[in-house]
């Protein structure tokens, strides 16, 4: 018998079912074992006695099947999914970017400015809380089949799928720019948050690795000049020249 114990439904669906199957079984042995004018004498009161003893128990095991369901959905989902701002973790990224196909993306590295600093100062709760703000904001701004992922700390990957290098850009800065205006509230005031952004493209087959150290240095560059801006990669960087920068307006 094949069944899936997860509601309370579910519990009493099974108790139900294995009560039966009891019942039925010591019908069955009855007539084997005892002569037929005596199984037939006690069918009614060793059916009773057995419902009676199955059903409890059977119950008690379809309870304790449930919680071990719902156990293991909650360890699915945390191992695909960041426990404090529930956007996919890296085991789960690395999973659903192998399957992007032949399509163009544009990768994003985002990293909120002077993190540690707020952390320490207004303490690891109200660093938690910036973090989720940080998060929420990134994800509301993505669409479906986009990726976006916490990579470890304050830093967080976006993949999005069937974009340009340039309208990559084009929504870093507007996350930027959005980051900027909404300020995070802790202990009933806002604070100002600020992020920066590095874009990197993804051709249709290319290694996503390469991709996320390209958008790495990128987000480095966006540091490095200033802060609370997006910069985009590309080969020239290597040898130098400062990448496309905008501080969003």
């Amino acid at each position: 018998m094949l069944m899936q114990v997860r509601t309370r439904g579910d519990v009493r669906r099974f108790a139900m079912a294995i009560s039966a199957i009891v019942v039925i079984a010591s019908i069955v042995l009855r007539y084997l074992v005892l002569p037929s004018d005596l199984a037939g004498a006690t069918l009614i009161p060793g059916s009773m006695m057995a419902l009676m003893l199955a059903a409890p128990i059977a119950y008690a095991v379809g309870q304790r099947l449930a919680a071990i369901h719902h156990l293991s959905a909650q360890l699915e989902h945390a191992l695909h999914h960041d426990l404090l701002t529930g956007v996919c973790t890296r085991i789960s990224f690395y999973g659903r970017a192998a399957q992007l196909g032949a399509v163009s993306c544009a990768v994003i590295v985002a990293d909120i400015d002077h993190f540690k600093g707020f952390n320490d100062h207004y303490g690891h709760p109200a660093g938690d809380q910036a973090l989720r703000h940080f998060a929420a904001i990134l994800a509301s701004n993505c669409r479906e089949d986009d990726l976006i992922a916490r990579f470890g700390g304050e830093e967080f990957v976006l993949v999005l799928r069937n974009t340009t290098l340039t309208d990559g850009f084009a929504a870093a800065c507007r996350l930027c720019q959005r980051i900027r205006e909404s300020p995070v509230v802790i202990g009933g005031r806002a604070r100002p948050l600020t992020a920066s952004f590095g874009v990197a493209a993804l051709p249709p087959g290319g290694a996503i690795e390469i991709a996320i150290q390209q958008a790495d240095r990128a987000l480095y560059r966006a540091k490095r000049s200033g802060r609370d801006r997006a910069c985009v990669y590309d080969l020239a960087q290597d040898a130098g020249p400062l990448p496309l920068t905008l501080a969003a307006e």
